[in-house]
């Protein structure tokens, strides 16, 4: 927030409530004590521009696009136009939304199932094979096509 909008809020608190003294009026504690208080009442919170909301997601401005177009992200039609909108972001969808995909991952090391058995893949075997007894793949390569060349003989 600015330094007028804290003058603002100061202004409207003093307008809307009385003096600790009416019989003095306005003292400068008052008004220290207004101005504390129409900080705290402020009606209208400040709505954030598209790129300071892209910043605070920490992504470009075609991505808070994206979120938008799709319904993720909720904003404020702040301008007059109706083909190129003028979008603005309240500080509290930007939390919610934050809160609605914010997920925890970890991996659990369970009993394997029926569906995920301990079978080993094709792959997993062949590269077994291979390295199985010295990792001479091309010498037991070149025996078993000379027991197949002797085979034919």
């Amino acid at each position: 927030m600015n330094r007028s909008d804290f003058q603002l809020a100061a202004l409207t608190y003093a307008r809307t409530t009385q003096p600790l003294d009416p019989d003095q009026g306005w003292r400068v504690e008052d008004i220290h004590l207004a101005f504390m208080a129409g900080m705290e009442a402020l009606a209208v919170p400040r709505l954030l521009s598209l790129p300071e909301t892209a910043r605070l997601l920490n992504v470009s401005t075609s991505t808070i696009h994206d979120l938008v177009r799709h319904g993720e992200l909720a904003f404020v039609h702040s301008g007059r136009g109706a083909v190129r909108k003028h979008m603005t972001f309240s500080q509290d969808e930007i939390v919610n939304f934050i809160r609605r995909h914010t997920q925890r991952t970890y991996h659990d090391q369970g009993p394997r199932t029926a569906r995920h058995g301990t079978r080993k893949s094709a792959h997993e075997l062949a590269v077994e094979r291979s390295t199985s007894s010295g990792g001479d793949f091309i010498g037991k390569l070149g025996a078993r096509l000379a027991a197949a060349k002797a085979k034919k003989k």
